[in-house]
């Protein structure tokens, strides 16, 4: 078994304060809690990962989640940027540039920041840490997947000025989501497709579930 190299090692107040100041505290999901949710989900991926010998580089994953998500409650195309996660991308550059952090960490924390598209391809282990601690709601407890589930449903509507019905933003949610339960993600078992109890059967379990009950009283 490798020495687990945690998030927790790397921890920063100050740069975590940086960080804090570009989300927006007022977005239901999209906010540094889930950026820090994220990290805590990334170190038990990281325990696994330890003990079936994949060797992580533990500073690019903190940075990367941290910075995840930075920025996503600005127009990222009226700034000259294709994605959101393009967006975020510049900004933990930009941040770690001040700190004189060694440009070729920053490239990788980039390159995992954006692998968190819908659509990206992991181009390294690193990658596959950030993009499953992202999606870590999506193959977990239904009670958080749901909790989850209601906050992005609130987001758009905060954002776009208009509510979505339920019934059909379930049905929004199971398209959208349906995508990364086929993804090969070369990283533990746990994320074996053929893992029955993994990740991806728990994650098709939630979405079978999602509509099929009354919506929580809020």
């Amino acid at each position: 078994m490798l020495p687990i190299e945690s998030t927790e090692a790397f921890r920063d107040s100050a740069l975590e304060a940086i960080a804090e100041a570009l989300y927006n505290p007022a977005l239901p999901y999209h906010n540094f809690a889930h950026a820090l949710s994220t990290l805590q989900s990334a170190d038990r991926i990281l325990v696994r990962c330890a003990e079936e010998g994949i060797e992580i580089r533990g500073l690019v994953v903190y940075y990367a989640l941290l910075f995840h998500d930075a920025g996503y409650h600005e127009n990222q195309n009226a700034l000259g940027f294709a994605s959101k996660e393009a967006y975020s991308a510049h900004l933990a550059r930009v941040t770690l540039e001040a700190r004189r952090v060694a440009d070729d960490i920053i490239t990788a924390v980039e390159r995992s920041i954006l692998a968190t598209e819908r659509g990206a391809k992991c181009l390294s282990v690193e990658d596959a840490v950030v993009r499953m601690a992202d999606l870590s709601g999506l193959g977990g407890d239904y009670a958080i997947f749901l909790a989850n589930t209601i906050a992005l449903w609130d987001e758009v509507a905060m954002l776009y000025g208009r509510r979505v019905d339920w019934a059909d933003w379930c049905g929004s949610t199971r398209e959208v989501l349906a995508p990364y339960l086929s993804e090969t993600i070369a990283l533990t078992r746990e994320f074996r497709q053929d893992e029955g109890g993994g990740f991806f059967a728990r994650a098709r379990e939630n979405l079978r579930r999602l509509g099929s009950e009354p919506l929580p009283a809020r």
